[in-house]
């Protein structure tokens, strides 16, 4: 099966539906196949969402509130208080009753969600700090023309942070700056193989037979 194919299973592979030669092929795909893995974890996140809005009220998460309220702090947008009630006034937000059809209106939806959240009950906006978090591999005697790291902070993808290697003795190093908070993550070797930090205090199961290695950074400055 080729992604397309694998991205139109995704929904009924996760609900349990196929069958155990299908949802074993799926498996092996979505395992080695970066693109299919990440929209596969977004699907996961999104039908967990959606399951707990259903089964109980769900209020915004606090970080969600932090870095909405940063991103207007920094690009110095100013909310007037009118504008507010205007948009209170006109906007009916009506009761959605729906099955998972796919992960992007469910996405919206969520999104939506969490934003009227937000913009009915807008605390004071306070800035956020951040940490500065160095990573590093050795490799030694594996070789690999890449190294990038791929987790929670970047949505899983492998190209938006690539480690260097300035001095060719096979420790790949990077640095990024995070915001306090949680985070789950792996070193992706050449945009293929993807393997957990060494140097990672816990781990979990990521549901491919691997395990995804995790941070938590618990105030700016430092991290565990």
């Amino acid at each position: 099966m080729d992604c397309k194919q694998i991205k139109n299973l995704l929904n009924p592979y996760i609900d349990g539906m196929l069958t155990e030669d299908v949802s074993r092929q799926i498996k092996k795909h979505i395992s080695s196949c970066p693109d299919c893995r990440k929209e596969y974890i977004a699907m996961k996140e999104v039908i967990s969402s959606l399951n707990m809005l259903a089964s109980k009220p769900v209020t915004a998460p606090a970080s969600l509130t932090r870095n909405i309220m940063a991103t207007i702090t920094r690009e110095e947008h100013k909310i007037q208080s009118s504008w507010l009630e205007k948009i209170k006034k006109s906007i009916i937000i009506p009761k959605l009753s729906f099955r998972f059809v796919g992960s992007a209106v469910a996405t919206t939806a969520a999104v939506l969600f969490f934003t009227f959240t937000f913009l009915f009950n807008a605390p004071v906006a306070t800035p956020i700090c951040s940490s500065e978090v160095q990573f590093s591999l050795k490799l030694g005697d594996l070789a690999s023309n890449s190294v990038a790291i791929a987790g929670d902070f970047n949505g899983w993808n492998p190209e938006d942070n690539i480690l260097e290697d300035p001095d060719g003795d096979g420790v790949w190093t990077g640095t990024l700056n995070l915001e306090p908070g949680r985070y789950e993550y792996m070193f992706v070797l050449d945009g293929e193989k993807w393997v957990p930090d060494p140097n990672a205090l816990r781990f979990v199961k990521d549901g491919f037979g691997n395990r995804n290695s995790i941070l938590e950074i618990n105030s700016c400055g430092s991290n565990t």
